[in-house]
Parts: structure tokens; sequence; C-alpha cells
């Protein structure tokens, strides 16, 4: 299983919140889980602070996970990162 753990930082709590908010207009969760291999995408809003949001994701491989980066609802995220002007980072790793 790989895991991921995304944190996008924005400028500031009201455009994390119009973020998170076309994530749920877009069903992006949804559609996501959905997905061959995708065993959990779960979005986050840490308690402690307003700038960020975390995203968990799970996936039973890395090919799974990488066929996911080539999807239409991928790119229309990576779209909104762009047009909100937000920075991220990804952080990953491998269970048994």
């Amino acid at each position: 299983m790989k895991l991921f753990f995304v944190t996008y930082v924005f400028p500031d709590g009201e455009t994390r919140d119009r973020f998170y908010a076309e994530l749920a207009e877009n069903r992006i969760q949804e559609l996501c889980e959905a997905e061959d291999g995708c065993l959990s995408y779960r979005y986050f809003r840490p308690c402690d602070s307003e700038t960020e949001l975390f995203l968990l994701e799970k996936w039973t491989d890395a090919e799974k996970q990488i066929a996911h980066t080539r999807t239409p609802h991928f790119a229309l995220v990576a779209a909104m990162k762009k047009r909100y002007g937000i920075e991220s980072r990804v952080e990953w790793t491998e269970t048994v």
C-alpha cells in the first residue's frame, strides 16, 4: 500500500475555504475514491492553521496512483491549485 500526505498552503483562510468548497462541488473525493486501487482519499482542515489543508491518499500500489494522475479530475485540481495560487508539499511512504 502507498500512502501520500499532501499539504496545501494558502495565502489565507478564506482562499482555503473557497478551494475546499470547489473540491466538494466537483465531487473530487468521490471521484478519486471510485478509482481502481484507491482505498481512501480524504481532505482534512487542521485545527491550528487557517492557511493549510491536508490530503491523505491511500492506494493499493504505485501504479494505481500514477494512473490517478492522468484523470480529468486530477487535472482539474491542478488547474484549481494554479488559479488559487496554492503551494503544496507531498510526502509518501510504502507500507506492507
